[in-house]
């Protein structure tokens, strides 16, 4: 009797395990797939030019899961941006000066220890465009204690803790709009601040919770802007006469 009792007790523990786990792992899905749709709600909002005012609540999923999200601004700029790709920032309120850092040290992938011309040989330099009405003013800045080739950038300096490289104190032409960083030789991390920026990223917290299970996702976005293909195209009101 007392070796059925401890089979059947075993027997019956694994099986409340199995559905205590399995309860788990579908709440589990359904809290991430809730913290999802709030990511996507908000990206949609942002893409037909609308900002979701405070916290959001979603609608309860299986009577238990529940979930909120919310968007935030942000003045200054922070992304990681691939090489060949633009940073886009708006400029609209001019902002005479700029502290523009580039290049994780922490991330090797980013800050490459080989310093040779080309395409994923060298730690990130930058192409900095200032686009005004009428105009388009091109700086071009080499890695921090790196010079890859005769390229004829100008230097930068440290960083500091966090960045590799950094141009403190840009100097922003007079009448620019927008301005465009784009990362050479490797991709980098872009770090932008200045005092009076207007917003440049939004930050999206989606949540849901319910039963034994969190779930979170983060993400940050920038402005809407055309992509890079266009830093070097030519527009006319008119007729373009060659």
């Amino acid at each position: 009797m007392g070796v059925v009792v401890a089979l059947v007790m075993s027997i019956a523990s694994r099986s409340l395990s199995d559905t205590v786990l399995s309860r788990q792992e579908r709440e589990s899905s359904v809290a991430f797939s809730v913290a999802e749709t709030g990511v996507e709600n908000a990206l949609n909002s942002l893409r037909m030019g609308t900002i979701p005012d405070g916290v959001v609540s979603l609608p309860a999923t299986d009577g238990l899961i529940t979930g909120e999200y919310a968007v935030s601004q942000s003045t200054s700029y922070g992304l990681f941006v691939r090489e060949g790709e633009s940073a886009h920032l708006d400029l609209s309120t001019f902002v005479p000066t700029l502290n523009i850092a580039w290049t994780k040290k922490s991330d090797q992938t980013e800050n490459l220890t080989s310093c040779t011309e080309g395409s994923g040989l060298a730690p990130a330099g930058i192409e900095i465009t200032a686009l005004s009405a009428t105009s388009a003013t091109r700086s071009y800045f080499n890695p921090a204690s790196c010079n890859p080739g005769t390229n004829g950038f100008s230097t930068s300096i440290d960083g500091g803790a966090t960045y590799r490289s950094q141009v403190s104190g840009y100097v922003v032409p007079p009448g620019t709009t927008m301005l465009r960083i784009k990362p050479i030789y490797n991709g980098a991390t872009i770090s932008v601040s200045g005092s009076g920026l207007v917003s440049q990223l939004y930050l999206i917290q989606s949540k849901a919770s319910g039963g034994d299970v969190r779930k979170e996702i983060e993400v940050r976005r920038g402005l809407d802007a055309p992509p890079s293909v266009f830093d070097f195209a030519v527009f006319a009101d008119g007729t373009i006469v060659k």
